[in-house]
């Protein structure tokens, strides 16, 4: 008696397991793409057709019995609409959040030359590939000014070293900015910010390529930037101030 039981009890449990299965599957078909709107607007057009037929046949008045299908199909209509309009929307917003102009640096043309021939000297900077026009239109001009892109020969780490120190050049720019940009090349490739980061947590630059690429930045010394305007004001170490005294002599 009590292995009947138990068989019984085995057999509501596996019935049980096998609705539950049932249910999951067509909930999950349901919120695949448009199955549940388009399964309701199917039955939602039956029960329209239907209507449609007894009011024919209650009044013999095809226009009249017209009237629910021509309702089913402005909503449809409706329903199109509504849905591109919340695409085109959400995309709009997506773009608007995701556009960078350009990375608009605050340096003339004779201060980025300094810091290009220093990049190109030591090959960390691939020369053949960037240009000083290149390298002067990427960060200064903006993105749709032109079509220059900047090619970097050295590692990932050092490269994210150096993107580093631009980085700081210029408030809100961040590592993904350049990436996002899709103006800065290693190698042949559009850089990754978390491969970048990746390799640099993995294979951090020894100090010597470190303070060599601090060199670089230091005739600009501290830059401070104040925003209480439209544009910021830089200030300059005496040494940077000499530099560029001398450059316009």
């Amino acid at each position: 008696m009590k292995k009947i039981i138990d068989n019984i009890a085995n057999w509501l449990v596996a019935l049980k397991g096998r609705k539950d299965k049932i249910h999951q599957n067509i909930y999950a078909f349901m919120r695949r793409g448009y199955n549940g709107l388009i399964f309701g607007l199917i039955l939602f057009g039956i029960l329209m057709v239907y209507f449609s037929f007894d009011l024919y046949g209650t009044y013999e008045n095809l226009w009249l019995a017209l009237l629910p299908i021509w309702f089913f199909v402005i909503l449809i209509f409706g329903i199109l609409v509504s849905d591109a309009y919340k695409e085109k929307v959400k995309y709009q917003s997506r773009s608007s959040r995701m556009k960078l102009v350009g990375f608009n640096m605050d340096f003339n043309e004779r201060v980025l030359r300094r810091i290009y021939g220093s990049l190109t000297q030591y090959e960390y900077l691939d020369e053949n590939l960037t240009s000083f026009s290149n390298f002067y239109e990427v960060l200064v001009l903006d993105f749709d000014d032109h079509d220059s892109v900047l090619h970097f020969s050295c590692t990932q780490p050092q490269l994210k070293y150096i993107l580093d120190k631009f980085k700081q050049l210029k408030k809100g720019i961040s590592l993904k900015s350049f990436e996002r940009s899709q103006k800065i090349y290693h190698k042949g490739n559009l850089i990754s910010a978390e491969i970048l980061s990746k390799k640099y947590n993995e294979f951090p630059p020894n100090y010597e390529f470190e303070k060599q690429i601090d060199s670089f930045f230091d005739f600009l010394g501290d830059i401070w930037i104040f925003y209480g305007v439209d544009f910021p004001f830089f200030f300059f170490s005496p040494a940077c101030i000499s530099f560029l005294c001398f450059e316009h002599l």
